[in-house]
């Protein structure tokens, strides 16, 4: 008996031990495991893989010293250590498919293709049967950039597991890669034929190439192709709009748009949409078809107010397009204009002019009386008509604030350019009555600076444009520096001249170019050692393109040049000749000649880029 508790005693004794043993081990390859990750992480790699080395071998069936070995030998680059790492791995687990699989990569990182070879064949004969085998072996090789031997591996896949259509999106990819966009455009729609609601999926991946010509050609025949043979996929047909609107195609897509309309019962909705996606990609001609077209053949169509002034938009943006020739187009004279161009303005204020009859007192005709007034400002420059415009917007729209605020800033902007520097004061104050809009308040606030700099209020201007330059993210934060800085530099010997300058500035933003020339030129003579003659010579010049003087104001401009070198608007002169040639003489050899001029003299200016595409354009070269 007492032998017999003394053998338990002795067991229990030895167990104990072994416990305490192991858990010491365990406490100290811990320690020496979170040592070794700390060396990591301090960039002293050696140090850590020989205490991760010195941890496999007590522990070879931990994972995580495994990967810890693996991922220190790739980084500094010691293939044969990795490789012999995964050679004892495979030892022991001959049919280890993803050990296999990622042997054969790092052969391939070694530049040994041959062993490379040998090692993924073994792991695709492990299970020839299974697709998971082919995935893990692929995806390696395409690791290593093997992107052809990829695609035969997939295409291998689909033989021995009797699927055809297995691995399409990986195939895609991968064709997409080598530049076979026919094969990635056949994968794409056979995962479209099984699966339509991946649409939207199989778009964002084929816009990867069809931005390219030949992506873009490969991608629209097969397409037609598809359509062709299976007519009655919306899958197929949405796919195909969408295509032709890649390319910029847009009356053939609006033909397709139609039948998907037809096809899906939307009532106008397809043709709505598509109609508001052309607009913005100026393709004008579609657009204005798909409007009228849910206009015309959906007369219960929930937003046929929307589709009504969206054709007056359309119209609006493809007559006044004409307008803006150029990035530099602002600089002529457009203070008058032709009997064509009255024609075409009083057309789009017609189309506008219909949606306000037929929705009256709704936000669509508030928007149109806006863009009316807009139309009558910014083009046909009626300011009185501008002015009534603006007035009914307030008076008869207040249910719509968002519209009210730009309609109160534009009025302000128009009694401004008349002259009523108090009713526009009041119309910009008005503004802070209303709720958010602060784009409008802030561009509110920089006109009630330019009264103050207008009136020679100069020290007012200044605080109020110190307000505005201290969000300097804000959209009218540059203009308002501009300002700033410019009277800031000229109030240093007195407000004098600068209050001469202002008020033959004011002259100019009313549109009294005569008498701000006037001013300009006799300020000029009256102060010859001023500091703002040169600015005087530019508002002069600037003028004299305005009323289509174009012989004139390139002399002025070039007087600026020859006369003060040392300006800081030397570039903007040379731009504003070559534009003078450009659209107003139409000479187009001399237009290159000076904003080659620009590039030459001035190759750091902020308007190289806009003049080299010009230069393009002018020349015929596309752009």
């Amino acid at each position: 008996m007492k032998f017999t508790l003394f053998r338990c005693f002795l067991a229990v004794t030895l167990t104990l031990a072994s416990s305490i043993l192991c858990w010491s081990q365990r406490k100290d390859n811990d320690i020496k495991f979170r040592l070794a990750q700390s060396y990591e992480r301090s960039g002293d790699i050696e140090s850590a893989l020989k205490i991760y080395d010195e941890l496999y071998a007590r522990d070879s069936t931990n994972v995580v010293y495994f990967e810890s070995l693996r991922r220190d030998y790739l980084q500094l680059k010691r293939y044969d250590d990795v490789i012999s790492l995964f050679q004892r791995a495979v030892a022991k687990n001959p049919n280890d498919m993803s050990l296999l699989a990622q042997l054969g990569t790092f052969y391939m990182q070694k530049n040994d293709e041959k062993s490379a070879n040998e090692n993924w064949d073994r792991a695709l004969a492990t299970d020839p049967n299974h697709e998971q085998t082919y995935r893990v072996v692929a995806s390696t090789m395409a690791e290593s950039r093997l992107f052809e031997k990829a695609i035969a591996v997939y295409e291998k896949a689909r033989v021995a597991c009797h699927n055809a259509t297995l691995f399409s999106n990986e195939l895609a990819l991968l064709d997409a890669i080598v530049l076979n966009f026919t094969g990635a455009t056949r994968e794409y729609l056979t995962m479209l034929r099984q699966s339509p609601t991946m649409l939207s999926f199989i778009q964002s991946r084929m816009s990867a190439y069809t931005d390219r010509p030949e992506g873009l050609r490969a991608a629209i025949t097969l397409i037609e192709e598809a359509v062709k043979k299976d007519p009655d996929s919306l899958a197929f047909l949405q796919l195909q709009s969408w295509a032709y609107m890649e390319g910029k195609q847009f009356d053939r897509a609006y033909d397709v748009t139609k039948a998907i309309d037809a096809k899906t019962h939307s009532g106008g909705r397809e043709l709505y949409n598509f109609a508001e996606h052309a607009l913005k990609e100026k393709a004008y001609a579609a657009a204005a078809s798909a409007f009228q077209d849910v206009v015309a053949t959906y007369p219960k169509f929930d937003m046929r107010p929307q589709a009504q002034f969206g054709l007056a938009h359309t119209l609006q943006d493809s007559m006044l397009s004409r307008d803006t020739v150029t990035a530099f187009s602002m600089y002529l004279g457009r203070s008058a204009p032709s009997p064509a161009d009255q024609k075409r303005y009083d057309v789009i204020i017609d189309a506008y002019k219909k949606v306000i009859a037929q929705y009256p007192s709704t936000q669509i005709a508030a928007q149109s009386l806006l863009s009316i007034a807009i139309i009558q400002q910014e083009h046909a420059f009626d300011l009185q008509s501008a002015q009534t415009s603006l007035e009914t917007l307030i008076n008869n729209y207040a249910a719509y604030p968002g519209t009210i605020m730009e309609g109160r800033l534009r009025l302000g902007d128009v009694l401004l350019s008349r002259g009523n520097t108090a009713k526009a004061e009041e119309q910009y104050l008005l503004l802070n009555n209303y709720p958010g809009g602060s784009d409008q308040k802030e561009r509110a606030g920089f006109r009630l600076a330019e009264i103050d700099y207008y009136k020679g209020n100069f020290k007012e201007a200044l605080k109020k444009l110190k307000v505005l330059t201290i969000n300097v993210v804000a959209d009218i934060a540059n203009d308002a520096l501009k300002l700033q800085i410019f009277i800031s530099d000229n109030t240093g010997s007195g407000d004098a001249d600068l209050r001469r300058f202002a008020a033959a500035d004011f002259l100019k933003r009313q549109m009294k170019y005569t008498e701000a020339m006037d001013a300009f030129e006799s300020m000029i003579i009256a102060l010859p050692t001023s500091t703002l003659v040169d600015e005087a010579v530019m508002n002069i010049g600037d003028i004299q393109l305005q009323l289509r003087q174009y012989d004139a104001g390139i002399a002025s401009y070039e007087k600026l040049i020859k006369d003060f070198p040392e300006s800081l608007s030397l570039d903007i002169a040379v731009v504003k000749i070559g534009t003078a040639y450009d659209l107003g003489l139409h000479n187009t050899t001399k237009a290159i000649e000076s904003y080659q001029r620009l590039l030459t003299q001035y190759p750091n200016s902020i308007y190289v880029s806009d003049i080299r595409q010009r230069i393009r354009a002018l020349r015929g070269e596309t752009i």
